[in-house]
């Protein structure tokens, strides 16, 4: 039976989603999907416009995406530069990596939620997130839950694992085509590893035009200077060096993005107050191990729909697996105290595994079996020694 809708006070909503950032958006988008929400009143509050093309987000996925129209890019394989000469196109079989740009999916997003008159849009500097919401435009109140996607941990707990993915992109344009559509660069080691693990990812949006990403796996940041020597460095020596023929005046920079993701173990609280309800980061959607949130985020917010709709809203969407979360831990331990060098483990997973058994391993779609047979391809005496680390830590 369908909720009616409701006369509420001044300033209250039903639902109130506090950020309306990728997690803010897809929750609203799935809400607005489906009947049963459709009476119900919902404010979305975010500081930013969404207005510019500030996010690329990438996922596989073997079937096809709520936002499958908006896709950039699809890929049915992607090449993979690891260590000790590994190079390898590989075939991802069942599954089809994909590439969303941030201006698409809010151009695409936002429409649809503005026709809906029960949907309000709110830009204003979020000053608290509790029952009431409180902005520099105002005070708001929700009758049922407030969605925080702005809420953000310290990650300093010492005795959990706390790293960071932190990235800087450049698209840039070429005055003759130069790169091959169909084969993005997924992974590409092929640069200064610094006892961190650090890569470069090629995605092509046309022979001329391709975003191309460094990106860190660290406990501390760089400059923006670091970065941007990286970016060129890669572009024309690397690249140059392989089929890539790119001359320093051949191109240019049309689009930059940055970013930091949080990798950590840290246990986080789904829901601070009975009406509060933690989404995306701030919810812990981020995989700990790799970064990835994309696919995550829909799943979990499409979980935590079906949980409103039948009134059965125990945690945030998220699906704790302790064996999974454990698995992690050790990844993120043998990455933060070195115990080998991280890119030669990136190389073991995809040198001595499907690249489809890879990616449904990250996306903790493997049996119990499946994992044992994965976890038996990687260098076993630091992995060993991380696991024994992880255990002696939980007893005590």
């Amino acid at each position: 039976m369908l909720s009616e809708n409701q006369n509420l006070p001044k300033n209250t909503y039903h639902y109130i989603i506090a950020g309306g950032g990728m997690a803010g958006l897809s929750l609203a988008f799935y809400l607005n999907q489906n009947p049963y929400f459709k009476d119900k009143k919902i404010l979305i509050i975010d500081r930013e416009e969404k207005n510019v093309n500030d996010h690329t987000w990438c996922f596989w996925e073997t079937g096809t995406s709520p936002f499958e129209e908006i896709i950039a890019q699809k890929w049915k394989g992607v090449w993979f530069h690891g260590t000790e000469n590994f190079s390898q196109f590989l075939d991802l079989q069942d599954y089809v990596y994909k590439m969303i740009r941030g201006i698409d999916f809010y151009e695409y997003i936002i429409p649809i939620l503005k026709q809906n008159s029960n949907i309000t849009f709110l830009q204003a500097d979020i000053l608290e997130v509790a029952e009431t919401v409180k902005t520099n435009k105002g005070d708001f109140d929700a009758s049922e839950y407030v969605f925080d996607s702005c809420y953000r941990s310290k990650y300093n707990n010492p005795k959990h694992h706390n790293m960071l993915q932190h990235f800087k992109g450049w698209v840039i344009e070429t005055t003759k085509p130069v790169f091959k559509i169909d084969e993005p660069i997924l992974f590409d080691f092929r640069t200064e590893q610094k006892d961190e693990l650090r890569f470069v990812y090629v995605l092509p949006h046309s022979e001329t035009k391709a975003l191309i990403e460094f990106t860190i796996f660290s406990d501390n940041l760089i400059s923006q200077e670091e970065y941007e020597f990286y970016l060129k460095k890669y572009i024309e020596e690397t690249l140059k060096a392989g089929e890539y023929q790119i001359k320093p005046e051949e191109y240019q920079i049309s689009e930059t993005e940055f970013g930091i993701i949080p990798m950590s173990d840290e246990p986080h609280e789904a829901s601070p107050s009975p009406k509060v309800i933690r989404i995306g980061t701030s919810g812990g959607y981020v995989k700990a191990s790799t970064g990835y949130t994309f696919q995550r985020s829909q799943r979990y917010l499409q979980n935590l729909v079906k949980s409103l709709e039948h009134n059965k809203v125990e945690k945030n969407g998220m699906q704790l697996n302790r064996w999974k979360g454990f698995l992690d831990t050790v990844l993120l331990n043998v990455m933060l105290h070195h115990r080998t060098p991280q890119d030669s483990v990136f190389t073991s997973f995809f040198k001595y595994n499907k690249a489809s058994k890879v990616l449904k391993f990250l996306d903790e779609d493997t049996s119990v079996f499946e994992d044992i047979m994965f976890i038996n391809t990687v260098p076993k005496p630091p992995f060993i020694r991380a696991a024994w680390d992880v255990l002696v830590k939980k007893m005590f």
